[in-house]
């Protein structure tokens, strides 16, 4: 009788994990698992549990995918002024007045603000750590000789729209020095920095935690929409989602969001980013809906964690129009497919579908996300 031998291997981390403790885990985990072992990702949680099973007891072991290589990138601030730009000269009461319109417990003296290190700037503003009353915060000073009448109104009406927000991932409004020396927007501090830098400086999270990000994500722009009159942010990017010190993602940077009527169905202003815009933004009548293409872009950094870097990066902005609206071209997902669930690489092309009536809204995005979590 000829017999057939099975090559064994030790697994350590599954040496005293049994069905019921892996029944008991999270899908999120258990995705992370079957990752961690060059394992598919396909299937329901019971297939999950069964590869696992028999990766534990009698097959051979198979080499986990590489973690790409990582490097700090620093970012460079960008400005578009003009000679034309002017001063405004206003006083603090005017400028209390200008910002606040009357909200009590919303002015905080300078002289209240501890300033710490810089965090980083661009446009007309300088964010930096600092304290108030004990709370690490951020302080975020206008540069009040680089910007005008235009600016100024952007400014009130990002704090208008941060003042209406009370949710968990969406940046929490603290108040605002009215110093006319000293114009500051304060606002929690999110220590890790804002994603595009996180996923360039820290190593590639877990599956848990990459979906984690997404999901906190979906929430807080579900939030927007949901809120009524609903708000659209217009200008969602990685640079706009901060993380906080304990891996929470927070939507942040509302200068380009607008308060969108119920009885509207789109907004009609062109702004933003163009390598997350979608492709119906880029015409004479642009159009904005809640429907939103580029938290699906977001999500493909979130997976690909700067092995490609940012979406479209190597297009110059006519290519990226060419190439994106008029060819159907998305980022890369080859190399995502034997590695994440089938499931979630659908739900992002969903996010990114040229017509944007087939995209899902954010609730469903929400929903389809939590099942990570079950």
């Amino acid at each position: 009788m000829i017999y057939k031998t099975t090559q064994r291997h030790i697994d350590p981390s599954l040496e005293s994990v049994d069905r019921h403790y892996l029944d008991r885990m999270v899908l999120a985990d258990l995705v992370q698992f079957c990752q961690d072992r060059g394992l598919s990702t396909e299937g329901t949680k019971t297939d999950l549990i069964e590869g696992l099973i028999n990766w534990k007891e009698d097959t051979r072991p198979i080499p986990a995918p590489s973690t790409p290589l990582l490097f700090d990138d620093e970012l460079q601030p960008v400005s578009s002024l003009t000679a034309e730009q002017q001063r405004l000269e206003l006083n603090s009461r005017e400028f209390s007045a200008l910002f606040l319109d009357g909200s009590h417990g919303l002015d905080i003296p300078y002289h209240e603000l501890q300033i710490g290190r810089r965090l980083g700037c661009g446009g007309f503003k300088d964010c930096y750590a600092g304290m108030h009353k004990g709370e690490p915060v951020a302080i975020g000073e206008l540069r009040l000789t680089q910007f005008n009448e235009m600016d100024l109104q952007e400014i009130k009406h990002e704090i208008q729209v941060l003042k209406q927000l009370r949710h968990e991932n969406v940046i929490r409004f603290i108040g605002v020095c009215t110093n006319p020396q000293h114009l500051c927007i304060i606002t929690e501090l999110c220590t890790k920095g804002d994603l595009f830098d996180v996923i360039r400086k820290y190593k590639k999270p877990t599956f848990a935690q990459q979906v984690m990000y997404m999901y906190d994500i979906a929430l807080g722009v579900s939030y927007l929409h949901q809120r009524r009159p609903s708000i659209i942010h217009r200008d969602l990017k990685s640079m706009n989602i901060l993380i906080s010190g304990d891996d929470r993602a927070k939507v942040n940077d509302f200068g380009l969001a607008r308060i969108r009527p119920k009885s509207n169905a789109m907004m009609h202003t062109q702004c933003g980013t163009p390598n997350w815009q979608a492709p119906e933004f880029w015409s004479q009548k642009p159009s904005y809906t809640e429907k939103v293409y580029a938290c699906g872009l977001i999500f493909w950094e979130i997976l690909t964690w700067n092995e490609y870097g940012y979406p479209y990066q190597d297009l110059s902005e006519h290519q990226l129009y060419v190439k994106v609206r008029d060819e159907d071209c998305r980022p890369p997902l080859a190399k995502l497919i034997n590695y994440y669930p089938r499931n979630l690489l659908v739900l992002i092309t969903e996010m990114w579908e040229g017509d944007s009536r087939l995209r899902p809204s954010m609730t469903h995005v929400v929903e389809r996300l939590s099942t990570y979590f079950n």
